[in-house]
């Protein structure tokens, strides 16, 4: 058995868009040779699973993510296909390296960055495995979860079957208390084995981990490459699983850690990766004929307490009538203050939530300006929000000079009025 990482490595991650670890954290895992975390093994049989996963830079994620898949304890046969899509970072030497000491790895190389759905349907047409598991580089699979995973597709009527993690954005996503690599593993044991066997039908299966037996991909299809590098394939598989007349189920069973944005996530350093969500929101609507929504989320009771503490708020301090934007991350629920009108903040020109982050700053302003200027009178940044004015500096500046603080600046969340701009100066909204 190969060594797995240490277990008080830190994989909390300081920032986010894109998706950034501690430097500790960091040099652990690349400093370890390889040689001294992945034992030689030798290809097998006919594997009944194929792991696909697509790699674009994010060595020390890939690393992570491998050496521990690598690791874990699994009973079933399988194979690893790993399609770099033109990495520059050391991954592809290492993805040799590594296929090297492991014949179950197999590495393909592509001169250049296809995109996800066209890298994935590349790996799966090189896969030999009667299953398909589709697993995001940045993620942490544990003891287990191939074996459960797998387990689930012995029903016909299961098409489609993902994991719960700690980041998804949809059902899939629960609340977690782990911070380091060995609270991970005990944390994804426990919760295993207190959901065996469990499943529930949801809209879309995100791909950082997915299966499906090979007969149902080749009656859907492979993946869409109109959406291009990336967003919304996913949502147009699961879409076309269930069309064919399968489920698409999520297994509580599966906890596989999810970092998230650790590649796609550097499109938020431009305006990349909010042009390409809406091109491809629209690409996907088009080929639907139905707007999309954004995902639902399952109940959190902390959460659901936190919304109605933002409710009173803002009741109590804001005028009836007023215009208020509020950073929901798309929750409706938020945006239900009685007799004032909520509005996500960013959104679509359609009012709708955005679906992603703004790129920096910058784009933060220029977007409350924009709705500013649209009558918007208020802006709510609830304590899940707050971080905003830690990685958006210029933006909380922007805050403190031009507008003020209105009620209570504690817990459940900020208020700032936006109706008469000022020059102003207080202390820097990042301390709040």
């Amino acid at each position: 058995m190969s060594a797995r990482f240490p277990p008080d490595l830190v994989l909390t991650p300081v920032s986010r868009w894109p998706t950034r670890l501690p430097e500790e954290s960091v040099r652990t895992i690349v400093a370890t040779p390889l040689v001294e975390r992945v034992t030689r093994r030798p290809r097998a049989g006919h594997p009944l699973a194929s792991i696909v996963m697509v790699t674009y830079d994010g060595l020390p994620f890939t690393r992570l993510c491998l050496e521990s898949l690598l690791a874990v304890e699994c009973s079933i046969d399988f194979e690893l296909i790993v399609v770099d899509n033109a990495s520059a970072d050391g991954t592809a030497q290492y993805l040799s390296d590594l296929s090297a000491h492991d014949e179950r790895v197999r590495v393909e190389l592509s001169p250049h960055n296809a995109g996800f759905a066209a890298a994935t349907n590349r790996g799966v047409a090189l896969a030999g495995g009667d299953v398909l598991v589709f697993l995001n580089n940045d993620t942490i699979p544990v003891n287990g979860w191939l074996d459960r995973l797998v387990a689930h597709l012995r029903g016909e009527q299961l098409g489609l079957v993902g994991a719960v993690t700690n980041r998804a954005g949809n059902e899939a996503e629960i609340e977690v208390p782990y911070g380091t690599y060995g609270e991970l593993e005990r944390f994804a044991g426990h919760y295993a084995r207190t959901h065996a066997g469990e499943v529930f039908d949801f809209r879309t299966a995100t791909m950082f981990c997915a299966a499906l037996r090979r007969k149902v991909w080749e009656r859907v299809g492979p993946l869409d490459e109109r959406f291009e590098v990336g967003l919304f394939e996913d949502d147009d598989f699961s879409m076309r699983v269930r069309s064919a007349g399968f489920r698409v189920v999520c297994a509580e069973d599966v906890f596989v850690h999810h970092f998230g944005q650790a590649s796609i996530g550097r499109l938020a350093l431009t305006n990349a990766y909010g042009a390409l969500f809406a091109a491809n929101r629209q690409r996907w609507e088009t080929k639907w004929g139905v707007p999309w929504h954004s995902y639902a989320k399952r109940a959190r009771p902390e959460y659901e307490a936190l919304v109605q503490q933002i409710r009173r708020l803002v009741c109590a301090t804001v005028p009836p009538g007023a215009i208020v934007l509020v950073m929901t991350k798309g929750d409706d629920e938020l945006l239900k203050l009685d007799a004032r009108h909520g509005w996500h903040f960013p959104q679509c020109e359609d009012g709708t939530y955005a679906g992603h982050h703004p790129a920096d700053s910058d784009a933060c302003i220029a977007e409350l300006e924009r709705l500013r200027s649209r009558g918007a009178d208020f802006l709510v940044i609830p304590e899940t929000s707050r971080w905003w004015l830690q990685h958006y500096g210029r933006f909380a500046e922007h805050l403190d000079t031009h507008y003020w603080p209105v009620g209570d600046q504690q817990v459940p969340g900020l208020i700032f009025g936006l109706s008469k701009p000022t020059m102003r100066r207080t202390s820097s909204a990042k301390a709040r």
